[in-house]
């Protein structure tokens, strides 16, 4: 068996005191691959082709999934469609011809209960000598059926085991049989065992060197142990209670539970930190001088009564602006909760005060929906301005000497703002709608352009943020990857929006049936949106069976509702072309919509009572939220219909859908969307990679989430720049990589 001594340590001793924090090379981390046993140049260069160059990548090579090689089974036992380790002999071994130039080769093997054959498509060339008549070995795969005969394709073969041996291997491979083993994301050209016995080497040589720089303290209190036998574990469980199967496929086991907890501390941290120094910084205050009565007044002349959440909302936005510190703030709320107005009132307390103000919104068609919106609901008493794609150049120059001339303004726009002609003079609010859809350095910019010198304090004041979402954050996520933002949310809908039906149609009978009620919506005057996942028909492998926005238009146009008008909208069109559909759309000069994504947001035509979505099973959860919330926009009660094929009742991707079938709550379906797809869905281009977590789980982990941030928050008070001799291990991670790994990820 192999070693206990090394890998069932529990002890939470920090072993980072006496190690030169300074140079992860002198804790062997950094050391060269190829100075691991067993690794030469050929297979040092495959790793490295891999993106694995030191013992330190090598050893955080996590495995996805762990298998249970502690039973060997004899060839009877085994079962169709079940993995399994059996030994046994070569009785005879053939090359047989393939149609492309290949050879299958078929080894015929056997052990004193029957016969068992392993196949392998496309064998290496000179395979099949290793295969000698008698040679004993362990097989390790998944078992069919042919003919009714067991065999195994691609097995994994662990040789050298009860007599004769293959290459160097003349003793029994316990890193890959007899026990509970690791597996790992396949590296092409490394074989699985060779893996395992190079990751045995380095842990041999290196693993007590792995540096420990979480403090020891956090780890008694959270009963964790260290990294280093953490990592150990990881790759070679120990014969343990606490190592079971069933614990190491749920990642509770204390090696799981100490690099989890260890991932979110670090992130934690930083994200935490971040807002610090945003309290740190320095920015114009707002509110008295006539903003927040302006604010009032404006609220006032609206046509409607704001909703609670909206109220509440605007006064902590107003309390944040009030302060000499840069706000930094999120306001989510469901589609239609408002958001906009909030903002745009907001806004009005800085203009008031002589301040510049911008809007940035993804697409031309929601920069130009703000625009409506807010010439709309104020009559002209706010000073508004649009920039986008489409904007003249006469208007464009005419604008940028508005902004440069220091008049107070909001301007509303695309990525056009942060292009480098367009200088504001006093930009000292900025919103961005949907920051999901933007990258970081487009965020970025557009807050510089509000960077500017104090000119009595000397201080270079910051804009203030904010960020509007209509897909609800779920609270991991806001706790995790917009810890950076203090969060307003906004729960109600305003009174008079109408009700919206969801039915998931699942076969061609449903779709007639779904085909007739639209046809009764569009008699009574209604309209319709129609959403494709693609533009065109696709010919790449997966996407063959997709329906097309180009192709259904003319489809739907000619053999479905030849008697009403219709319309295709999608993201390859002019900007032009694109304003000219969307507003013969609005004013009612087409039935139905045939669209791509892109009127996922910005989107208002409140007699459009019918939302279709083929290819339902494609989307996100909070995407088809998105989606469903165009309509049911006016008085008249609504309809979503989701066509996914021929999804079965009962089935994984049927009961996803049955979530929006069931509820309209925003929240509950960011959460389910959470637990389904991950946290891509909510970041988007937030960030490079989504959240820098190996092997923590949002949802999965969401106890030890909690513990990580509460002692992440109790450091950063105590210690906020990790100057105590406890703490200066963790300050050495951040100087040598933790700033790197997670310096992109802030909202700010």
């Amino acid at each position: 068996m192999l070693q206990k001594d090394k890998s069932t340590t529990t002890s939470s001793k920090s072993t980072t005191s006496k190690t030169n924090l300074n140079s992860t090379f002198s804790t062997g981390m950094d050391t060269p691959i190829q100075f691991v046993k067993g690794v030469g140049p050929k297979l040092g260069a495959m790793f490295k082709s891999r993106m694995i160059e030191t013992v330190g990548e090598l050893l955080y090579f996590l495995p996805r999934d762990y298998e249970d090689r502690s039973q060997i089974f004899t060839v009877s036992t085994l079962k169709e469609e079940v993995k399994a380790t059996v030994t046994v002999r070569v009785v005879s071994q053939r090359l047989i011809p393939t149609r492309f130039g290949r050879s299958l080769l078929e080894v015929k093997c056997a052990d004193h209960t029957g016969t068992l054959s392993l196949k392998w498509f496309h064998a290496p060339r000179g395979m099949e000598k290793r295969f000698t008549p008698g040679t004993q070995f362990m097989v390790t795969g998944k078992v069919k059926l042919y003919q009714g005969r067991p065999e195994i394709v691609h097995p994994e073969i662990t040789w050298g085991v009860g007599g004769a041996s293959d290459d160097d291997s003349s003793v029994q491979d316990h890193h890959n049989v007899g026990r509970v083993v690791p597996v790992y994301v396949e590296l092409e050209g490394i074989a699985s065992r060779t893996l395992r016995k190079v990751l045995w080497e380095a842990l041999e040589k290196f693993g007590q060197q792995v540096p420990e720089d979480l403090p020891e303290y956090l780890l008694q209190r959270r009963s964790l142990p260290s990294v280093g036998p953490s990592i150990w574990n990881l790759h070679f469980p120990p014969d343990s209670p606490e190592y079971t199967l069933e614990a190491l496929m749920e990642a509770t086991t204390p090696a799981h539970r100490r690099l989890i907890y260890g991932e979110f501390f670090k992130f934690e941290f930083l994200m935490m930190r971040q807002k610090l120094n945003v309290a740190r910084a320095s920015a114009q205050a707002f509110g008295q001088g006539g903003g927040v009565n302006r604010v009032k007044e404006l609220i006032q002349s609206l046509p409607f009564q704001l909703t609670r959440g909206q109220i509440q909302s605007i006064q902590e936005i107003l309390d944040d602006l009030k302060q000499p510190h840069p706000m930094n703030r999120l306001v989510q709320g469901d589609v239609g909760s408002g958001k906009t107005a909030v903002a745009l009132l907001t806004a009005s307390c800085v203009l008031a005060e002589g301040s510049q103000a911008a809007l940035m919104a993804p697409t031309e068609i929601l920069a130009e929906q703000h625009l409506v919106n807010a010439k709309r609901l104020f009559a002209g008493q706010l000073n508004v301005a649009l920039l986008t794609g489409k904007t003249s150049q006469l208007e464009r120059n005419q604008l940028l000497q508005r902004l440069q001339s220091g008049e107070p303004i909001l301007l509303i726009g695309t990525h056009a703002l942060i292009e480098d002609p367009v200088v504001f003079s006093r930009l000292d609010f900025i919103m961005i709608d949907e920051q999901h859809r933007f990258g970081v350095d487009q965020r970025k910019k557009l807050k510089d352009k509000g960077n500017r010198l104090h000119s009595v304090r000397g201080k270079t004041l910051i804009p203030h943020t904010l960020i509007l979402t209509a897909t609800p954050i779920p609270r991991t996520l806001a706790l995790t990857a917009f810890a950076d933002l203090t969060v307003s949310t906004i729960k109600e809908l305003p009174a008079g929006r109408s009700p919206i039906t969801t039915q998931v149609v699942r076969d061609r009978t449903q779709r007639l049936r779904a085909y007739e009620r639209i046809r009764d919506q569009l008699r009574q005057g209604r309209q319709a949106y129609f959403i494709f996942p693609l533009v065109n028909d696709s010919e790449a492998e997966g996407f063959t069976h997709l329906k097309s926005a180009v192709s259904q238009a003319e489809h739907l146009a000619q053999e479905v509702f030849p008697e009403f008008k219709v319309g295709l909208l999608h993201g390859q069109m002019r900007a032009d072309q694109k304003s000219i559909i969307m507003d013969q759309f609005k004013q009612g000069l087409l039935h139905i919509l045939v669209s791509t994504t892109v009127v996922e947001v910005g989107v208002d035509v409140p007699n459009a009572t019918v939302m279709v979505i083929e290819h339902a099973e494609r989307f996100g959860l909070s995407q088809l939220h998105q989606l469903r919330g165009r309509v049911g926009r006016g008085v008249h009660a609504s309809h979503c219909f989701l066509f996914a094929g021929q999804t079965k009742e009962g089935s994984a991707t049927s009961q996803r859908l049955e979530v929006l079938e069931e509820t309209q709550d925003g929240f509950k379906i960011a959460e389910a969307d959470l637990e389904i797809r991950g946290p891509g869905e909510f970041l988007g281009t937030r960030q490079s990679g989504g959240l820098p977590f190996k092997i923590a789980h949002l949802v999965r982990d969401r106890d030890l989430l909690l513990e990580s941030r509460d002692d992440a928050l109790a450091v950063l008070k105590e210690d906020p720049d990790l100057e105590m001799p406890h703490h200066l291990a963790l300050r050495e991670y951040f100087k040598r990589e933790g700033t790197l790994q997670f310096g992109r990820l802030g909202t700010f």
